[in-house]
């Protein structure tokens, strides 16, 4: 298996990272490759900022009427 990820393997990667435990050797594999990438890295980011808005999202009451 080579180390090396391209970038739709990374944004698979990224989305499956959210619903599950990543193994060490596939999130050191990922965190490499944001070394080198600059647009996963961003992607990550969106992903990130997306699911914690989503959190926040579902913690706030719903509007009266």
């Amino acid at each position: 298996m080579s180390t090396e990820l391209n970038c739709k393997e990374v944004s698979r990667l990224i989305s499956d990272g959210q619903d599950r435990e990543m193994p060490p050797k596939e999130r050191a594999r990922l965190r490499l490759h944001f070394v080198i990438c600059e647009t996963c890295r961003d992607v990550n980011d969106q992903f990130n900022f997306i699911r914690e808005a989503m959190k926040k999202l579902g913690r706030q009451e719903p509007p009266e009427r």
